[in-house]
């Protein structure tokens, strides 16, 4: 009992050092392997590290993969922002557009209507025209007739009065009311022609301002026309904006679907890399003894050494002769080397997730604390000395400061018994 208390103390020394170490329960290891996680049975030690390896190997590539993927989701969100602020400013736009729009609408109604009261004022000026043209062409002939009647009847002179049956006044009468109804007409007719001018003067005025008008039509339907281009064009372009948002935004969602499956596969393969990494714990009922020879004692059993000490045995002890060479079970550091109260000269191995291999009743030890060995490494040499107390190699497996039964971590077909 004391000289396993004195391996409990060495390892409970360094308490930093075991707050490094995380520990796994048999219940989540196991799970993991009934999971199927990796294939642990029938794997020896190259399987598993070379399978750590790999999985090493696919953990940093798909790490950059997954850095190259957030970049790209950066790159996409802001492309996408970019083209809110497009399709903002293109909506901005195209309320402009239309404002313009509706102006022109307005302006072409205006000018229509404006049009179509001129021409309703030609089309009443052409008539009043064509009546006063009528009017015109009656008077003429009217006068034409009274100017033929008046020289018919000749001018009043002397014969005319000396055969005439009327008297002189009469005659003078006569011939003062000729002239006064062939100045009437003439008059008439002469307002006819001012009236005639007047109509044609307003006439080509107001052809002259539908002809303006006209003209302002088709500049303001161009520019409708065009304004209605723009705004088609910007519907057109904030259409592929608005496509090229949706596609940016698809775009990141698959970038970042793709990220969170790697960050997954990633975990996974931690956490079975976490796992691979206790291949002391993946190599149980695999490792090699750390000498050849015969088992003396075995775990659990009562033992007395030669100075009639009992105790139960809390490892097993196998034969080893003098200038053995004792190897390390498994890859790891030492944690502690010397000389070890109840012990002897110890080798203490920290096979990692609080695992330990402990070795004794060596004669030299060749690791010093701090150095890596290797599976099969020597690490100690047996001789006389070590075991003037007790024989063999005592060999111990703990978890923690939990001793554990060694024969269930060694290949039993390396092993011989009594």
């Amino acid at each position: 009992m004391e000289t396993s208390q004195a391996v409990n103390t060495c390892l409970s020394a360094n308490k930093a050092f075991r707050q490094r170490i995380r520990s796994f329960s048999y219940s989540f290891v196991f799970s993991l392997m009934l999971l199927g996680l990796f294939p642990v049975q029938g794997a020896n030690a190259r399987d598993w590290k070379a399978e750590k390896q790999s999985i090493e190997h696919k953990i940093e590539s798909q790490s950059i993969t997954i850095n190259q993927l957030q970049q790209g989701l950066k790159l996409q969100q802001e492309q996408a922002l970019e083209t809110i602020v497009q399709e903002r400013d293109l909506l901005a736009e195209l309320e402009v557009i239309d404002i313009h729009l509706q102006e022109k609408l307005a302006k072409l109604h205006t000018l229509e209507d404006s049009i179509a009261r001129q021409q309703e004022l030609i089309s009443t000026k052409e008539r009043e025209i064509s009546d006063i043209q009528i009017d015109k062409q009656k008077g003429q002939t009217h006068l034409q007739k009274r100017i033929m009647a008046y020289y018919k009847t000749g001018r009043i002179g002397i014969i005319n009065v000396a055969f005439s049956a009327e008297t002189l006044p009469k005659l003078l009468s006569i011939h003062d009311s000729f002239n006064t109804l062939i100045q009437y007409d003439q008059n008439i007719l002469q307002q006819y022609r001012q009236t005639l001018e007047g109509l044609e003067q307003t006439k080509k005025a107001l052809t002259l301002e539908k002809t303006l008008l006209d003209t302002f039509m088709k500049q303001t339907s161009q520019e409708k026309e065009d304004i209605e281009q723009t705004r088609q064009e910007k519907n057109e372009l904030l259409a592929q904006i608005r496509t090229q948002t949706k596609l940016h935004e698809q775009a990141a969602q698959e970038i970042k679907k793709a990220a969170n499956d790697l960050s997954a596969q990633i975990a996974t393969m931690k956490q079975k890399r976490e796992l691979l990494s206790q291949g002391f714990l993946l190599s149980k009922g695999k490792l090699s003894a750390p000498v050849s020879g015969r088992i003396l004692s075995r775990y659990g059993q009562p033992k007395k050494n030669r100075m009639g000490v009992e105790s139960i045995s809390t490892g097993i002890t196998m034969e080893a002769p003098d200038g053995t060479k004792v190897k390390a079970i498994f890859d790891g550091t030492i944690h502690y080397a010397g000389y070890l109260r109840g012990y002897g000269n110890t080798i203490i191995i920290d096979h990692g997730f609080q695992y330990y291999s402990v070795i004794s009743r060596a004669e030299t030890l060749l690791k010093k604390e701090g150095d890596a060995v290797m599976t099969g490494e020597d690490i100690a040499v047996m001789g006389e000395t070590a075991t003037l107390v007790e024989e063999g190699l005592y060999f111990e497996i703990r978890h923690d400061t939990e001793t554990l039964d060694p024969l269930l971590w060694l290949d039993k077909n390396k092993l011989s018994s009594h």
